[in-house]
């Protein structure tokens, strides 16, 4: 098991009157978690919030602490997921404080050298090792899929009016279907998950550089969340950066 320290920031940004952005962590699973409250969902935050609080208790259940070194890991991951994205669906069908209420979530586990990652929706995890910046997840928005369509160039994504259309999401009607990858860690890896008040403002070249110049993460995070403040802040943001 490689040794791993992290941090994470959540600000409301410059514009909204609320934070619908959440993170978690539980140390002893080694999971970390980013949720955005879908906008123009009926509580986004009351979404985000049971996401990071729930999800712990799903990975436990699909990818027990002793059993993560085989090839299905990123696949039970992200059944794990998947299966709590349908399960707030079925709550929201009886629960009327749930009804409308979506989110994003992207979840990284250490697992012995490999970083687990699995998502849905557009809230981003990132690798620093070298330059460029890898990105580990594919966006679940309207965009992006545009982009693979070639109808929209990629340089211009993150002033598309349909960047925040996102096509999948946690609450979705099942079966939701979750993204799930792993990838090798190497000493001195950097990992970053975000919500897209960060990613949707700041260039990856400017995130990069950020990491780079600041190799605490908690001094990282803060200052990811100064330059989407700078850029205007239009959004929630969050930041959670784990050191290897």
């Amino acid at each position: 098991m490689l040794n791993i320290g992290y941090s994470a920031l959540s600000d409301v940004g410059c514009v909204r009157s609320d934070n619908q952005d959440r993170w978690g962590s539980d140390e002893d699973q080694f999971l970390f978690m980013v949720a955005d409250g879908v906008g123009g969902s009926r509580d986004g935050a009351l979404a985000a919030h049971t996401m990071v609080e729930k999800l712990p208790g799903y990975v436990a259940h699909h990818l027990p602490i002793d059993d993560r070194d085989g090839p299905d890991a990123p696949e039970r991951l992200a059944r794990a997921v998947s299966e709590l994205s349908d399960d707030l669906h079925a709550t929201a069908q009886k629960d009327a404080r749930y009804q409308g209420a979506n989110s994003t979530l992207v979840a990284v586990v250490i697992a012995g050298t490999r970083a687990l990652v699995a998502h849905l929706g557009d809230s981003r995890a990132y690798l620093l090792r070298d330059r460029p910046l890898k990105r580990l997840t594919r966006d679940h928005t309207l965009v992006q899929a545009l982009v693979e369509a070639k109808q929209v160039d990629a340089a211009d994504t993150g002033k598309h009016r349909a960047r925040s259309i996102v096509t999948k999401y946690m609450g979705m009607r099942p079966p939701a279907k979750a993204d799930g990858s792993a990838v090798e860690l190497q000493e001195g890896d950097r990992i970053l998950l975000c919500s897209d008040g960060l990613h949707g403002v700041v260039s990856e070249a400017s995130i990069a550089q950020i990491l780079e110049d600041n190799p605490d993460p908690g001094y990282a995070a803060a200052a990811l969340i100064g330059a989407a403040r700078d850029a205007g802040g239009p959004d929630n943001i969050t930041a959670l950066v784990i050191n290897v």
